[in-house]
């Protein structure tokens, strides 16, 4: 295991034992293992690490192992001002940009968040877009059945989280996946017209990145989608008590570029549209 992973949950349970062997997942639940403690040591990959470092763990983060120490899955990049962190939820984890989240995971799991997504562009076919690659949940689901995904992540930080977590590993394994650390905004206008069946886009807030929601990059949406082809766009609702709704603004501009049956869906969080 090249990145073994440690969260609050197995932490608890080293310090529990605290003798012998101990069955915990160091891949986020996805497998389990026998970890050695002795002489308030726990043996993990060859390292060993002191148990009373366990207790420092955090329950929002998750840790990997190196130099016989624990260290978070996080970074600070002093290009973007943003804090990046690997943040461990009920099932696959999701990545925090200086606290945001970039899936729910409170009242929807990121799991079951991606796959109410995935619904909406069903069948999944031919070609894909899915213009914002994070930590490519979306580009490994819809992988299963496309014939090809090609996906566009502008930030390297990102796609470094991405590489510690375990769900990720498709992502950059998947022959079917092309992944361009490129920043969609302006790669959209290279791509030949009419040339997508299907098209994810799951950008991150409004507040990080404006141009997502603007109408002249849905134009370039509607342009690159072939007939008859589906988009499915995330719209959250961050300001849903307030009586200010991104979404109907989403809608219309959608109607104005030439896309049909535009539908916003709460179950996804997102809006539907096909090209006619």
């Amino acid at each position: 295991m090249e990145h073994p992973l440690i969260t609050k949950r197995e932490a608890n349970k080293l310090l529990i034992y605290r003798t012998g062997l101990v069955k915990i997942s160091l891949d986020l639940g996805i497998s389990q293992s026998e970890v050695a403690i002795k002489n308030n040591l726990a043996h993990i990959n060859n390292q060993k690490i002191k148990l009373k470092d366990f207790i420092k763990v955090k329950e929002n983060t998750c840790y990997t192992i190196e130099n016989n120490t624990l260290k978070p899955i996080a970074l600070f990049s002093q290009d973007t001002g943003l804090y990046y962190k690997l943040f461990p939820t009920n099932d696959w984890p999701t990545i925090t940009l200086s606290s945001t989240p970039m899936h729910r995971y409170s009242s929807l799991s990121p799991k079951a968040d991606t796959e109410t997504k995935i619904k909406e562009i069903s069948p999944v076919k031919g070609i894909v877009l899915d213009t914002c690659c994070g930590l490519g949940y979306t580009s490994i689901l819809a992988s299963k059945t496309a014939e090809k995904v090609i996906t566009f992540e502008r930030d390297k930080n990102v796609l470094a989280i991405a590489r510690f977590n375990p769900y990720s590993n498709d992502l950059f394994s998947k022959k079917n996946i092309t992944i361009n650390q490129k920043d969609i905004l302006d790669e959209i206008l290279n791509l030949k017209d009419s040339s997508f069946d299907r098209i994810i886009h799951d950008p991150p807030t409004f507040k990080y990145s404006p141009d997502l929601y603007s109408k002249e990059f849905h134009k370039q949406l509607y342009r690159i989608l072939k007939k008859m082809g589906i988009l499915y766009h995330y719209c959250s609702c961050p300001k849903k008590t307030k009586g200010n709704l991104l979404f109907p603004r989403i809608v219309n501009q959608l109607k104005e570029v030439g896309f049909n049956h535009v539908e916003y869906h709460e179950s996804s969080s997102g809006i539907r549209a096909v090209k006619e």
